[in-house]
């Protein structure tokens, strides 16, 4: 342990030391990963997004029959009842799963990096304006703001993405806190990330949509099937 301590302590001491632990190295370090998570986030929120398009309709899904002769003894009615359980919970548990982790790359994750760069602003970028606005008051950084309202400030950002520009243009919000257009850098990741929450948004409604018309549809057939089981097993 001491010889790891002394080894640091010599390079840490020497002018490539002196350089790669710089707060100015360390601000970049910080900003790398947290771009670097920002965008690996979206995507794999892309991918998600992707796998939902690619789920058959389940409305369609629902309403296909599966192949082959309408089974009459017990047995194979049993089978074919165990066949439409097994579709309905592989279409709604495949689906809320991606929705899920959809909301998880497209909305949480670039949410707590967006959050991170205003929160640490006065570290990570000082040369900078504020990120964000109090209304039409002079800008805060965010530890000045709250953590309270930062987090609304980020929920106002997918709220605003989510309804396009209906909160512009009806002057809707949730909070009086704005991000600061004075800081490129901080806006630039709002748009993104608002843009990310509108398709996010959009997509998980469509998707619960389609859960919703569909699914009522694969528990009539499993009922019609639960029926004819048990007649099967009366006539027996």
């Amino acid at each position: 342990m001491d010889m790891i301590m002394e080894g640091w302590q010599a390079f840490s001491t020497s002018q490539v030391g002196r350089v790669l632990t710089s707060i100015e190295a360390q601000r970049s370090y910080a900003a790398v990963a947290l771009l670097a998570v920002f965008a690996l986030s979206l995507w794999l929120a892309r991918l998600q997004l992707n796998l939902l398009k690619g789920v058959r309709a389940v409305e369609l899904e629902a309403d296909e029959r599966i192949s082959g002769p309408e089974p009459k003894l017990a047995k194979t009615i049993q089978a074919r009842l165990d066949r439409y359980r097994a579709r309905r919970a592989e279409i709604v548990g495949g689906v809320w799963q991606a929705l899920a982790a959809l909301i998880l790359f497209g909305l949480i994750l670039p949410g707590g990096v967006v959050f991170s760069a205003v929160w640490m602003h006065d570290w990570l970028l000082p040369d900078y304006a504020a990120p964000i606005l109090i209304g039409e008051a002079a800008p805060a950084s965010g530890h000045e703001t709250g953590l309270g309202a930062v987090l609304v400030f980020l929920v106002d950002q997918v709220f605003r993405g989510a309804l396009a520009d209906i909160p512009e243009v009806f002057r809707l919000g949730l909070t009086p806190v704005s991000n600061n257009p004075d800081n490129a850098v901080i806006s630039w990741l709002i748009v993104i990330y608002r843009f990310a929450a509108g398709i996010v948004s959009g997509s998980a409604l469509y998707m619960m949509y389609r859960v919703w018309r569909g699914v009522p549809r694969i528990d009539r057939r499993i009922r019609d099937y639960e029926v004819r089981l048990r007649q099967a097993g009366a006539v027996a």
